[in-house]
């Protein structure tokens, strides 16, 4: 019996998979998504980074998300100590692009998914990818089943694995992924309605500002998120031993997060007399990667990947970052422009230099968020306390990402010194550590601005028609190399 083939098998509809499957299909490749659920579905994840911007114009669904009406987001607030004014993150800085959106992700996802379906792509949903066929190292089919229980066989060439925390390639066939228990936390939420607009410290209206704030006994984090709908998305985060032992004392879990928000007063004078819609929920936002984002004739993309704690609010970020490298190496080995090794290795450091430069960041700030006695972050006080958030833009806006030639070079520096220094800070290194002394000299250096802007030398080509890789010189990675070695050391320390 002939067994269906297709060029590439995506696993997973949200946004890297959706993404992934439109840019793959626009550049010529046959492509069929697999979707386990009917769209729209819930899912949590409602506030976008400006890095969304670009990416959302080059697959042409940029117009489509303007016009449904989402929330403008034209930045973010951070009160990450008690007594301090809370940190801005000002999305017109440093950008061409002043806002992204707050959104309902059913409805964003849904948009998505029928865009891939428009740019060509064969989409399936209520159909999942129930097998994979793994021959040498390589996945080359897969076992197709409907709701309906209706069973498939489809070969390939490639496959985007884009199925979500439940990683089907990494936890089923190679075994390969990480926990990061300094971020094993729990998230509690539910959507008000009803709720007041933020206005910040000034007293001035923000619309549309995601604003966060850390509860005032370290011991978590607070989000408040206006979505189109008129409600406003509420949670809190803790460890999951915190949420464990204040969960046992607790008689339900609305009980439970009526009283972790007395511990976040900003947020509580947002609701003040607003009414709470819908069932509460719980999220495990546990913090891990795969230890091998790309292989032969594959490559993982968005949760599937790796997960990072939704303090910055970038978990659509790097799935459309993972989603454009994915299709973009792959497209580079079909039309024989780069070997298959050397687009593996290139998804492998795209998606390891974005996922490491935000998990120090994430990590030297919880260092903040866990000592409310005393100011924390490297290098700021009191009186300038706000200098942390300008020197953390380009990374937390996901703009070094994908936009990063549109960021002057001092700020770009600046920013590469200041998560080293949070490095360092967070492992109170003075002189003795050769890594760190490496990473240290290598981030003063002027040269290494450029250097970050590539992959081994490498970039992608952000062309329609021939989107893929181009070589524009060779350097040692050795910056992305000292950063695995040491990322890992920073989670111990932000425990």
């Amino acid at each position: 019996m002939t067994v269906p083939h297709t060029c590439v098998l995506v696993a997973g509809g949200g946004p890297a998979g959706s993404v992934a499957a439109a840019l793959l299909a626009r550049e010529g490749l046959q492509v069929v998504l697999c979707e386990k659920e009917r769209f729209p579905r819930y899912h949590i994840g409602e506030s976008l980074l400006t890095s969304a911007m670009p990416l959302l114009e080059f697959i042409g669904a940029r117009e489509r998300i303007e016009r449904h009406g989402f929330v403008k987001k034209y930045g973010a607030f951070f009160r990450m100590k008690r007594g301090e004014v809370a940190g801005h993150i000002d999305f017109s800085k440093l950008s061409r692009y002043p806002y992204s959106f707050q959104v309902v992700r059913s409805e964003f996802d849904a948009i998505l998914l029928d865009h891939a379906r428009d740019c060509g792509a064969r989409v399936c949903e209520e159909t999942m990818v129930q097998d994979v066929e793994v021959r040498d190292g390589r996945p080359v089919g897969a076992t197709l089943r409907s709701r309906s229980g209706a069973v498939e066989q489809l070969a390939f060439d490639y496959m985007v694995d884009a199925t979500g925390q439940a990683g089907l390639l990494s936890t089923r066939y190679f075994g390969k992924r990480t926990e990061e228990l300094a971020f094993a936390n729990i998230a509690v939420g539910g959507y008000f309605r009803g709720a007041k607009p933020y206005r910040d410290h000034r007293g001035v209206l923000r619309p549309g500002a995601f604003s966060m704030e850390a509860l005032v006994d370290g011991s978590g984090w607070t989000w408040a998120i206006p979505l189109h709908d008129g409600t406003l998305s509420v949670g809190v985060v803790v460890h999951r031993d915190i949420y464990t032992e204040r969960r046992r004392s607790r008689t339900s879990l609305a009980d439970y997060f009526e009283h972790a928000l007395q511990r976040s007063p900003d947020v509580t004078s947002l609701i003040s007399g607003a009414v709470r819609e819908g069932e509460m929920r719980v999220w495990r936002d546990y913090s891990y990667f795969a230890s091998e984002f790309a292989g032969s004739g594959y490559r993982l993309a968005g949760d599937a990947a790796g997960f990072i704690d939704p303090l910055f609010s970038t978990g659509v970020h790097l799935a459309f970052l993972g989603a454009l490298s994915a299709a973009a190496t792959i497209c580079g080995v079909v039309r024989d422009e780069v070997e298959e090794s050397v687009a593996q290795m290139f998804h492998e450091r795209c998606l390891r230099q974005a996922y490491t430069r935000l998990m120090v960041t994430v990590a030297g700030f919880y260092c903040q968020i866990r000592n409310q006695e005393h100011v924390v972050l490297p290098s700021v006080s009191s009186e300038n306390f706000q200098l942390a958030f300008d020197w953390i833009q380009p990374v937390v806006s996901g703009n070094v990402d994908f936009n990063s030639d549109e960021i002057p070079p001092e700020a770009l520096l600046r920013t590469m010194q200041y998560t080293t220094d949070m490095m360092l800070e967070a492992h109170d290194i003075k002189t003795g550590n050769r890594v760190a002394k490496m990473m240290s000299a290598h981030v003063m250096n002027d040269a290494m601005v450029e250097r970050s802007r590539a992959v081994d030398g490498m970039y992608i080509r952000f062309e329609r028609g021939s989107l893929g890789l181009e070589r524009l010189g060779t350097f040692a990675s050795a910056l992305a190399g000292a950063q695995r070695r040491i990322v890992r050391g920073v989670l111990s320390v932000a425990a």
